[in-house]
């Protein structure tokens, strides 16, 4: 769908960088725009496609080449007709069509139509390689390939200066490099418009071209030629350049107030607006001289010494390396030697009178400069300008008491998304390595989201060479050594030059596997099509080309390739163990469409049924048996899916099932790591019953918004996937409306993959001086919609100047999520010491909004309207409605509006956080986190007894008899509340695996610990051994574990979770994926359970065969189990009795062996069969150790009973 922001003539709007590189291009009668996605730059060819209509009105085409230096050679073709032409790429594509462009540059640009065109390479450099695998700086590369180079500074220049490298071109006859950096091309702002120009040489009316006419001398660049071409480039184009930018006055010397200063400034691109924004903000604005060149290679000399003239020392303020530095210098060198100017101003970059200046390394930032520029004018002053010390010290001690927070927030990279199918190829080859003969294969790296593969949990990337090169590296490998390898390798890469690659290896005769991705789309980049896609950016259908045809052609049947699917795990992997044993080049192809693209289409029709019907008639959900699961992390190891989540039980942390971003894939169930691991299918005859109390969000008072008299800045922080691109483009639109002046930048490229992402908006109002990034400690608002990307976040925030509106769900990292490491316990409490805390504004709105709305994708929208209720938003409702409905799908309208008003509301009423007074119904609350009282679990479990033996009256027996064992055991111990419940919950699950003589062991064995435990220790042995020694007796073994999934709690927890109300008509049923084993004379056999099997029937079938057990047990059934259990209850238990008077922590180190909170990573006794066994033995080991005669260990910290339940 069109975007009427490209066709709009006049006023003012807001774009990104993006947009403006193509709105400019519309404005400036350009023909052509092709090349390659990179970030920075990659969404243009997404706007491209997305906007195929006003393209094509205008009679610009887009074209995406296979990769950036075809791109390049366009431009040669468009110039051959003289047609205005632009390349983009990102920096490193840059590199690979330096060669093009170099040839291009020599030769004339006059074409056959008698019209000059011009030739601009847009060139997307990534100074903090925010998203980039190396640093860019470009301006070293476009030097060496003589191009003039034009950096823009504002988003106004982006848009317009597209027109003037172009005539720039035409002029000088060069290719012209225009540089834009990060968080300019992910940047943007409000900007003034014009109408759009079409070339006059357009597709839509194409010429004869009179071949004729061609001056082979001016346009073939081969010796002799090439010599006199050098000569002009040299002698006639850059001098051209310099006039050029003399007659349009490009450059510009800025505040020149006639007086001789102390200090002077020149910056170029984002620098210069960097530079504004610091002296701004230290009170110096408009106080020095700043040189601004438009065009920075090569620089017009005359202004440089113009403003020589001016000052004595000279700030060259720039990114990366001193290309503009070493230019000055030499410069003013020449103007020296020559008698222009009579002394030569010091000039200072890199390094500062007092030592380093701006760093080479990373990117620049405003508080970069600030903190610089502060230090450097409080050393040498400059008597012409008004320096007020105390406003700079004031700012310098900010930036120090920032640094001084010293917050130790866990890293959150990127991860594939829920449904990724490159997960299952790096999850199968992962798990491989688990056997001894494939331990050392060698993963070699590549380019696009599959970079993501050196990541946690997978680790799968050994090297990195470059874009498609990873069998190429293989190459050089190869003759070397015996280990197998293997390269990944994209669809579109193949494309782009992967396909050499694997020629390469056929010729070399490699011994190498390459894992072909092929996901329909060149992914990474914004979902464009590849030449397998059938049609280009314009809509146009074309050939498709077949990915495994071409190989089996290169290969002339000599080399083996598959095509298969990745989803089934058994057969991928054994597929996979069979042709890495082969010899010679591989190829298998991994054939599975992008997650992002197959699941929005679903979700464009699940939610056209639901606007068509009001409700899904049959779902299907993949959950987690909080019981059954054991918190081994096997599943999360083996596929870091962020569709998984981790929930706090009663029986401790388990793994869930975030219902909002899991896509029922069902690639976990198949990892086979549990029996844990579920189909639940939801029918309904018609619309489900609110799951939340009728909230009347009508009528809600207009705020008082905060006034600002120069700027107002907003930082938002948040996850991949969160919204928050959304929340910036909406700010920046009702800002805009609202006719401030608006910079923003959204951090996307890499990180929009479930990593940390964030945005900036600011609004001027008035000669204030902004760029696209919020200076440290400056926000006046933080909006985290997510609390841990919030804290990481603080370095922009301070008790001064900040209030904070945060969503306070926890999202767990990958790593956390594997078991690497934990979610820090002082979040929200550090996000409220370092903002203004009385107007503090935090809730778990992400639970709220999948409360309200089924998904939790409205939390921005819900965060943007209590921020706008409490005054922090400062523009009008109408203009923030209005900002809403242009920004967000029309599908989507009604609820993105309904979840503003819900903030609104909440932010008046700040009760409704509280989910008691928000559900329809108490038992909803269980499921977030809301814990029964030891009354409430005694009387439920007692019920439960009550009804769980055919014959009735033994059930009241029983249940009678679990009440006195309990409430014995808790007047006898008087302890905790949480003590009280776990022993409730522990009791009632070993009288159902074994029953009531079997608890009343646990029960005395219990007591015996209580009755050597100690006060003074918090009797952590007491609730230790109730923990653990529950943990090994209630095996979960074959009948067991259906007695889990099938017992009443969970079966009612599971109908609250899903909505199921059986009054309404609606019906729950499962499909259990489980893999039952048992042990026949020495035999072990397992097998998949058959589908028409796996249902509750079965399982209820089977948890009434406890007598089975004793015919099992004596083939070996569990032995191992039932061997660590007598062991546990017996050595251990026995060794803490004995040792406890004596040596206290001692004992109790020996009574944690199986589950040390210290340690869970290293001694956690969980999992099922392979995944336990060796933790078994493990802590076996551990417990010889610690019952040495003699052992002496450091006293641990206590640890608080509620951590370890």
């Amino acid at each position: 769908m069109s975007d009427k922001r490209f066709v709009q003539g006049s006023g003012i709007n807001a774009f990104n960088g993006n947009e403006l590189i193509v709105k400019g291009a519309l404005e400036s009668k350009v023909g052509l725009m092709a090349g390659y996605p990179g970030s920075p730059v990659a969404e243009v060819f997404t706007i491209l496609e997305e906007n195929a209509e006003i393209l094509r009105e205008c009679g610009l085409w887009g074209e995406m080449t296979n990769d950036e230096s075809q791109g390049a050679a366009a431009l040669n073709g468009a110039l051959d007709v003289g047609v205005n032409a632009v390349a983009v790429m990102k920096s490193v594509g840059l590199n690979v069509a330096a060669d093009p462009i170099n040839i291009i540059n020599y030769a004339d640009k006059l074409g056959l139509s008698g019209r000059r065109g011009g030739a601009l390479v847009v060139c997307g450099d990534d100074p903090h390689a925010s998203s980039t695998q190396v640093a860019g700086d470009s301006r070293q590369l476009m030097e060496h390939l003589k191009m003039a180079i034009i950096e823009p500074s504002t988003p106004q220049e982006v848009k317009d200066w597209i027109g003037e490298g172009l005539r720039l071109s035409q002029y000088s006859n060069l290719v012209v490099g225009y540089l834009i950096t990060t968080y300019l091309a992910e940047g943007g702002g409000s900007v003034i418009l014009s109408e759009n120009q079409p070339s006059e040489i357009t597709f839509k009316n194409p010429i004869t071209l009179d071949i004729s006419k061609v001056d082979i001398k001016r346009r073939v660049s081969i010796p002799p030629n090439t010599w006199d071409l050098e000569k002009e480039i040299v002698r006639d184009r850059f001098p051209k350049v310099h006039e050029y930018v003399r007659d349009h006055k490009l450059d510009k010397i800025l505040y020149d107030d006639g007086r001789k200063h102390r200090i002077g400034f020149i910056a170029a691109g984002i620098s210069y607006s960097y530079l504004e924004q610091a002296l701004w903000e230290l009170g110096l604005d408009e106080q020095f001289p700043i040189l601004k060149p438009a065009v920075t290679y090569p620089l017009e000399p005359d202004i440089v010494g113009e403003l020589s003239k001016k000052v004595e020392n000279i700030i060259v303020v720039e990114e990366k390396s001193p290309a503009i530095e070493n230019q000055v210098k030499t410069i003013l060198d020449d103007l020296v030697q020559e008698g222009r100017i009579s002394s030569m101003p010091k000039v200072w970059g890199k390094f500062f009178p007092q030592g380093d200046g701006f760093p080479e390394e990373s990117g620049l930032t405003p508080s970069n400069l600030i903190e610089k520029i502060g230090n450097l004018l409080l050393e040498i002053g400059d008597p012409a300008a008004k320096i007020d010390q105390k406003k700079i010290h004031s700012e310098l001690d900010l930036i120090a008491e920032i640094k001084a927070y010293g917050l130790l927030v866990p890293p959150r990279s990127p991860g594939f998304c829920a449904g990724c199918p490159h997960r299952e190829t790096l999850s199968a080859v992962h798990s491989l390595r688990d056997t001894p003969e494939h331990k050392d294969i060698f993963a070699h790296g590549d380019i696009g989201c599959y970079s993501m593969s050196f990541l946690p949990p997978f680790g799968e990337m050994h090297n990195l060479t470059a874009m498609a090169l990873g069998g190429a590296a293989g190459a050089g490998m190869d003759p070397f050594v015996t280990n197998k390898q293997y390269a990944l390798m994209g669809d579109s890469t193949f494309f782009w030059r992967g396909m050499t690659a694997i020629s390469n290896s056929i010729k070399e005769g490699q011994d190498i596997l390459y894992l072909i991705l092929d996901n329909k789309n060149t992914a990474m980049t914004g979902h464009q099509p590849t030449p397998e896609s059938g049609h280009n950016l314009m809509g146009d259908k074309t050939t498709p080309q077949d990915i495994e045809s071409i190989v089996r052609a290169m290969g002339q049947g000599q080399i083996y390739v598959k095509k298969m699917p990745p989803s089934n795990r058994e057969k991928y992997m054994k597929e996979l163990d069979k042709v890495f044993e082969k010899s010679g080049v591989k190829v298998i192809i991994a054939d599975k469409e992008c997650g992002i693209t197959f699941h929005k289409r679903k979700r464009s029709e699940r939610n056209r049924i639901i606007e068509r019907q009001g409700f899904i008639k049959k779902e299907t959900f993949v959950n987690i048996s909080q019981e059954v699961c054991e918190n081994c992390r096997e599943c999360t190891k083996n596929t870091g899916c962020p569709g998984l989540t981790i929930i706090n039980t009663d029986y401790g942390e388990k793994i869930g099932i975030d219902q909002s971003i899991c896509v029922s894939d069902t690639y976990c169930t198949k990892v086979m790591a549990c029996p844990s691991f579920e189909k639940v299918i939801v029918t309904r005859n018609r619309p489900p019953k609110s799951r939340v109390k009728k909230v009347s969000l009508e009528n809600v008072p207009q705020p008082a918004p905060h006034r600002f008299n120069d700027t107002w800045k907003i930082f938002i922080s948040g996850v991949g996937g969160m919204g928050v691109g959304v929340m910036s483009s909406v700010l920046a639109r009702a800002g805009t409306k609202e006719g401030y002046h608006v910079r923003f930048n959204d951090k996307k490229g890499l990180a929009i993959r479930n990593g940390a992402v964030s945005a900036h908006v600011l609004y001027s109002n008035g000669k204030a001086k902004i760029s696209t990034i919020v200076p440290n400690g400056k926000a006046d608002l933080l909006m985290g919609v997510d609390m841990l990307e919030a804290e990481r976040s603080l370095v922009y925030a301070s008790q001064v100047h900040t209030t904070a509106v945060v969503n306070t769900t926890v999202v767990p990292t990958i790593p956390m999520l594997a078991g690497m490491m934990n979610y820090p316990p002082d979040v929200e409490e550090n996000i409220r010491r370092h903002t203004n805390s009385d107007e503090y504004f935090g809730g778990r709105l992400s639970e709220i909004s999948e409360l309200y709305f089924g998904s939790k994708l409205f939390t921005n929208m819900i965060l943007l309207g209590a921020a706008f209720q409490k005054g922090l938003i400062p523009v009008s409702e109408q203009n923030l409605i209005d900002a809403i409905l242009e920004t967000v799908p029309a599908s989507q309208r009604t609820r993105n509006m309904e979840a503003l008003r819900l903030g609104r509301k909440m932010a008046i009423e700040p009760a409704l956080l509280d989910f008691k007074n928000i559900v329809a119904d108490e038992r909803i609350l269980t499921l977030f986190g809301a814990k029964e009282s030891y009354p409430s679990v005694l009387d439920m479990k007692a019920k439960q007894l009550s009804h769980s033996y055919w014959m009735f009256w033994r059930g009241k027996t029983v249940a009678d008899e679990y009440r006195r064992l309990v409430e014995g055991t808790v007047a006898t111990m008087r302890l905790d509340e949480d003590t009280n419940r776990a022993i409730a919950r522990r009791v009632y699950d070993l009288i159902m695996w074994g029953e009531l003589p079997y608890a009343e062991k646990y029960v005395d064995k219990v007591l015996e610990v209580f009755r050597n435990d100690r006060e003074d220790k918090g009797y952590a042995a007491t609730k230790t051994a109730m923990l653990d020694l529950h943990k090994v007796m209630a095996i979960k073994d074959e009948i067991y574990t259906p007695h889990l999934l099938t017992d009443g709690e969970k079966l009612d927890r599971d109908k609250v979770r899903y909505n199921v109300d059986e009054e309404n008509g609606d019906k729950i049923t499962y499909e259990h994926i489980n893999r039952p084993e048992f042990e026949v004379f020495g035999k072990q056999l397992r097998f998949d359970l058959p589908q028409w099997l796996a249902h509750n029937w079965l399982m209820r079938i089977f948890k009434h065969m406890k007598w089975t057990r004793t015919i099992l047990d004596s083939w070996g059934w569990h032995k191992k189990e039932r061997a660590f259990r007598d062991w546990y209850k017996d050595d251990v238990i026995g060794f803490y009795l004995k040792t406890a008077s004596s040596n206290y922590d001692l004992a109790l180190r020996a009574l944690r062996v199986i589950n040390d909170p210290y340690r869970p990573n290293e001694f956690a006794v969980t999992g099922f069969r392979e995944v336990i066994y060796p933790k078994m033995d493990k802590a076996r080991r551990e417990f010889e150790e610690l019952a040495e005669p003699g052992q002496q260990l450091p006293v641990m910290p206590m640890i608080t009973a509620s951590s370890q339940m």
